[in-house]
């Protein structure tokens, strides 16, 4: 009659992470006290959720602490799972039961590179992004673009190569066409990637744009200093919702339809007056800009 195992006391170093991603790495740092006369050379791990073993391996060698770092998987159900890590060597056993909840994958989802105002009915472009808490891979699948309607304008397929300056966002060019009616549009990109292997969430993201009629003539805007008549380059010019920035010469040319505009020139350390312009032809406007004294730094302490 064989000698029946002795036990393998175990105890966690610290807390486990309340909730993880289903299907993904989670690390469980344990601590096993040796029974007299047993050690842990051989001995091996399994992870257990009832009588199914979700993986096993060799036990990893302890730290200088005693403790034993494991990474192991979650089972890829979104849920609450009671588990169980057995470690087994050749005459003794241990169990550490745990709880762990999974849940589906976060995704995030960009969109940018959106222009306004749109001419009406004219196609555009949009750049749009995804990608996964646990940067799986999103390649191929879709990004939807619905109006305010919920009716679908447009929609890509995300590629599979991650954008500059990011390590998993992966994204896809869309073409559009711009709504008829001359309005501020709120439309929403949409990704809901349910073919993936594992569950992932659903993620949502707002932009907006203006359309406009079609322009019919141009309003040309020099900007020169007041007193040095010198021109202004970088001034940035606004035109109603038309947005333009004065080149070398201090000019700048904005298209528009026919109509009243107010006009604003800005730029750091001028200032310029604001008017009204009223376009019913091709019109040149000259703006005097009054340069500002510099900031006294030490104003605030004087007086």
């Amino acid at each position: 009659m064989s000698a029946k195992p002795s036990e393998i006391p175990l105890a966690l170093k610290k807390a486990l992470t309340e909730c993880v991603d289903a299907g993904s790495a989670f690390a469980v740092s344990i601590v096993p006290t040796w029974p007299k006369g047993i050690a842990s050379a051989g001995a091996r791990y399994a992870l257990r959720a009832g009588e199914r073993v979700l993986e096993s391996d060799a036990l990893p060698a302890s730290a200088e602490d005693g403790s034993i770092m494991l990474l192991l998987r979650a089972p890829e159900e979104v849920g609450e799972h009671e588990l169980t890590l057995v470690v087994t060597s050749e005459k003794a056993k241990g169990a550490l039961p745990f709880s762990l909840t999974t849940v589906p994958h976060a995704t995030s989802l960009a969109v940018w590179d959106v222009a306004s105002p749109i001419v009406r009915s004219a196609m555009f472009e949009i750049k749009a992004g995804a990608k996964c808490t646990s940067a799986c891979v999103l390649a191929g699948k879709v990004i939807e673009i619905r109006d305010e309607e919920g009716t679908l304008m447009g929609s890509g397929a995300l590629g599979d190569t991650p954008a500059p300056g990011t390590a998993a966002l992966v994204l896809t060019t869309i073409a559009l066409k711009a709504p008829r009616k001359c309005a501020l549009n709120s439309w929403t990109a949409s990704f809901a990637p349910s073919e993936l292997k594992l569950p992932h969430g659903h993620a949502t993201s707002r932009f907006s744009f203006m359309t406009v009629a079609e322009p019919e003539h141009s309003v040309s805007v020099k900007v020169v200093n007041k007193e040095t008549k010198e021109p202004i380059p970088g001034a940035q010019v606004r035109l109603g919702v038309y947005r333009a920035e004065t080149d070398e010469a201090g000019g700048a040319e904005i298209r528009v339809p026919k109509g009243t505009f107010e006009l604003a020139v800005m730029r750091p350390g001028y200032r310029m007056p604001e008017r009204k312009v009223e376009v019913a032809k091709d019109v040149r406007v000259r703006i005097t800009a009054e340069q500002l004294p510099p900031e006294d730094p030490f104003a605030l302490w004087s007086g």
